[in-house]
């Protein structure tokens, strides 16, 4: 069995191991993982050390984390649950692992790492909640807070803390539907309004906050009967039904954007380079255009046509933090989130209102994307081209077989994507075909059966003005 993958990259050196299964120790020994002199160290670029989750992911543990730290989020929770009341007119509570460490003991669970809240949604349709979410994103931004929407039912409020490391508080839309009660993405069961509401205050971290009106029955449901007892081998395991029906009505817009916003940080750090790509496409381009760096990453190719007095917008899901960012005159960058439908349309009509040429570029990208995240891409290339455009793409045609044995190092996950695809999405918006490179290479890339080298293929895309022809 492989480790989690994303504990591989601290694996250096030596650990002292035990392998527990129902209170027996399988194994209890000292394992070499490299060459290295030099116990395993896992810490982050702060110095926190750092656990694997129950969700596989990695999280700084609350116990050691600096003092006041708990007591600063228990403040931050009890302002969001101010706002959401006072602003939006919704009742919230703390709820999972707060819930459950406040249960326990009055205090945060050590091993947790962020706080957990839960609010009350009335709304009768996932359209309505998914409103009201980004009416709660807007109060709580109004109020000074940043924050993350992650899905249409479920936010991260980022709050600054003193370690430099900074935490989360996740806030998620908990509704009443068909008989039962629905918390984000875990929860679909039968339970009484009465085991929710009146909320009633429950003590966490020396302060005393909306709490449910029974918690050990919503206790027991998210963590079985045997809540009260410590689990460290617990893990979350909603069904596929739950999963399936969250995933319909709300979407995941936070999908890969860890993987990719800890590649691009790390390769933003070692100082990149404009790729041969750009270097290519620039004499291309008219006079006067404007483009429209789609995937732009670390920002370097964005910033390569920005100095070659080409203005240029950096669009991306995952941007590095500014102080990492290339300060070039004529670069300007957006976030846009092409898992968001929203996102992607209110974009891209920002972006159509430009006076002037633009181009779109996109090097990387369409093999980044699932499907529905490709087909979002060409909705903000239909509407920020309206006036007509080039596309310039550079993308990679992986087998299945070597996507397999892809590793974390390179980013986040890839799809299997070529250019026949590409064509028919290009001609579906009214586009057409100018030149290509590679084409034959990438589809018998894509049809291997057997892991083979990615292959590289380029397109060049007219895209002609609404209403018009192609010239």
């Amino acid at each position: 069995m492989p480790w989690p993958k994303r504990l591989r990259a601290f694996l250096v050196g030596w650990s002292d191991v035990r392998v527990v299964a129902e209170e027996r120790t399988l194994f209890t020994g000292r394992v070499a993982f490299t060459d290295d002199d030099a116990a395993v160290d896992m810490r982050d670029r702060h110095g926190l050390p750092v656990i694997v989750d129950k969700w596989g992911l990695l999280q700084r543990p609350f116990d050691t984390r600096g003092e006041g730290l708990l007591g600063l989020l228990a403040d931050e929770s009890q302002r969001i649950i101010d706002v959401l009341e006072d602003t939006c007119g919704v009742r919230s509570w703390i709820s999972f692992g707060t819930l459950l460490g406040a249960a326990r003991s009055g205090k945060a669970i050590g091993h947790d790492s962020d706080v957990d809240l839960c609010y009350l949604s009335e709304k009768s349709t996932p359209a309505e909640m998914q409103r009201e979410l980004w009416d709660i994103a807007r109060a709580l931004r109004a109020a000074g807070m940043k924050l993350q929407i992650r899905a249409g039912c479920f936010l991260t409020v980022q709050v600054p803390t003193p370690d430099g490391a900074g935490a989360g508080i996740d806030v998620y839309t908990t509704f009443f539907f068909d008989g039962n009660l629905y918390e984000t993405a875990t929860v679909r069961t039968p339970v009484p309004r009465e085991a929710l509401l009146p909320l009633k205050p429950i003590e966490f971290e020396g302060r005393m906050l909306p709490g449910p009106a029974d918690p050990a029955k919503i206790l027991e449901i998210s963590y079985g009967p045997n809540w009260k007892v410590p689990d460290p081998s617990f893990q979350h395991q909603p069904g596929p039904e739950i999963e399936q029906r969250f995933d319909g009505w709300f979407g995941k817009l936070w999908r890969q954007r860890r993987e990719w916003n800890a590649f691009n940080r790390t390769a933003a750090k070692a100082g990149p380079v404009e790729s041969g790509f750009a270097r290519d496409v620039l004499p291309r381009l008219p006079e006067g255009v404007r483009v429209l760096d789609v995937g732009a990453g670390t920002g370097a190719d964005a910033a390569y046509f920005a100095r070659q007095g080409v203005p240029a917008v950096a669009l991306d899901y995952a941007l590095p933090r500014r102080r990492l960012w290339p300060d070039v005159e004529g670069l300007t960058r957006n976030e846009v989130n092409l898992y968001d439908v929203r996102d992607v349309l209110t974009r891209a009509v920002l972006l159509a209102r430009h006076r002037g040429p633009q181009a779109v570029y996109a090097r990387g990208l369409l093999e980044s994307l699932a499907p529905d995240g490709r087909e979002q891409f060409w909705q903000l290339v239909a509407i920020a081209l309206r006036g007509g455009g080039e596309i310039h793409l550079e993308s990679q045609a992986w087998s299945r077989p070597a996507l397999a044995e892809r590793t974390e190092a390179l980013g986040g996950r890839f799809w299997p994507t070529g250019p026949a695809e590409t064509r028919r999405a290009a001609e579906a918006i009214g586009a057409e075909v100018r030149a290509e490179d590679g084409v034959r290479a990438a589809e018998a890339a894509l049809a291997a059966t057997t892991s083979v080298p990615p292959a590289t293929w380029r397109m060049t895309i007219h895209v002609p003005p609404r209403g018009g022809s192609s010239a």
